[in-house]
């Protein structure tokens, strides 16, 4: 595993890379200043075939965004076990965020995140993001910048519970997320802040208990691979 701060990298090259994330775009249209902020806390980090990024149980305040290449994600029961590491709970392909439940939830990581073994030169942008811990805290990331990064957790997790809902239509956990009250208040507010970082968390927590049934082993039976429909719903 190859790891590099942002810093070591030319500025261009960085801004570059970068524009592909919705967050970092979206940051650096509110703030240059902020996404400055954002890049002294950032790192790359190159893997080769079968290399593991992250694996449960490991607790960090880290969260990715999958540049290049492709990576498994991996619950209990779905590497090495009678489902095989070859069938991967999901796959991670460029542009995707992943690692945020576990920042979300202040809680032991819950999947392994492991290099895809036909993959090559796999590059991931991993974000520290103990700064956005404190939501009163706006001494380095003020809060247009805060609202910026639990829209963008919001929005990709409730894509992710869509994917498993189209999937599963019928399953208890199918619709749990739409039963969440959606923020009606002031926009650009301390209390929009407030109840989307809520909304993220509850969300967080639906996707995990998912996880957890895909590590039975009893909703992958259902079907010939999971990873297969969720790359369906991305091209």
């Amino acid at each position: 595993m190859d790891i590099k701060p942002l810093s070591d990298c030319p500025r261009d090259a960085v801004d570059r890379l970068l524009n592909v994330i919705h967050l970092f775009r979206d940051i650096r249209a509110t703030s240059e200043w902020q996404y400055d902020v954002l890049l002294k806390r950032s790192r790359l980090v190159g893997l080769q075939a079968g290399e593991h990024l992250l694996r449960a149980g490991d607790v960090d305040q880290w969260v990715y965004f999958l540049l290049r290449g492709e990576l498994h994600v991996h619950v209990d029961g779905t590497e090495g076990g009678a489902l095989g590491a070859e069938r991967p709970l999901a796959v991670i392909r460029p542009g995707e965020v992943f690692g945020d439940l576990s920042m979300l939830l202040a809680e032991p990581r819950s999947a392994t995140i492991v290099a895809a073994p036909s993959s090559r030169d796999i590059q991931v942008l991993g974000l520290d993001c103990t700064l956005f811990g404190d939501l009163d805290d706006f001494s380095l990331l003020q809060l247009p910048t805060k609202l910026v990064f639990y829209r963008n957790m919001v929005h990709s997790l409730r894509w992710k519970l869509e994917v498993y809902r189209s999937k599963y239509p019928s399953h208890q956990l199918a619709d749990s997320h739409r039963k969440l009250k959606l923020y009606t208040g002031p926009k650009n507010c301390r209390e929009e802040l407030l109840a989307l970082a809520d909304q993220a968390r509850a969300l967080a927590r639906i996707l995990l208990d998912w996880n957890v049934e895909f590590g039975t082993g009893e909703l992958m039976d259902e079907d010939s691979d999971m990873s297969d429909f969720l790359e369906s719903m991305l091209s």
